[in-house]
């Protein structure tokens, strides 16, 4: 009997999905259309079908909020989710403590430097492994606009994480 149950144990333990990230009502392996059901309570300014793997929920600019997510689809399942964040310092460096708390060391840290066509580009990212998923942090400056995002991914075969 104690193996029947050590057995149902094991079981049950790989068919639980390992690779699940659960951010407020959304979770990975959604459809696009439970994302948008879920996304009616938020009254975001604006849910647009920005392509076929995108959904993107957003106030306007105007009202201040910085509230912004972006959902992609990898198979028609979510699979990553960008959530913008008022950008300053001082929320960069809680994020990062409440992550580094959570997960530990970041398993990869990007900072660099470059020139787009819109002038310079100042981006640090740091990215940390919860079970299967990449949880990622990016701070973006190309001035005057800065930009704070906490970013989520399934593993999945669309993308490689961390991206």
């Amino acid at each position: 009997m104690q193996r029947l149950s050590i057995i149902c144990f094991v079981v049950l333990a790989f068919a639980a999905p390992a690779n699940a990230f659960e951010v407020d009502a959304f979770k990975s392996g959604m459809s696009k259309e439970q994302v948008k059901e879920a996304l009616k309570s938020y009254t975001f300014d604006k849910v647009q079908d920005f392509s076929a793997q995108t959904l993107i929920a957003y106030d306007q600019p105007e009202k201040g909020s910085n509230r912004q997510f972006v959902f992609d689809f990898c198979n028609n399942k979510l699979a990553g989710l960008q959530q913008e964040m008022a950008p300053s310092n001082r929320n960069l460096v809680i994020v990062i403590n409440n992550y580094n708390a959570k997960y530990g060391q970041p398993i990869k840290v990007n900072a660099g430097s470059n020139v787009t066509s819109t002038g310079d580009k100042n981006e640090l990212a740091l990215y940390w492994r919860k079970g299967l998923d990449v949880v990622g942090v990016k701070y973006s400056v190309i001035a005057p606009i800065e930009q704070l995002l906490v970013q989520y991914d399934a593993s999945n075969n669309c993308w490689q994480t961390p991206r």
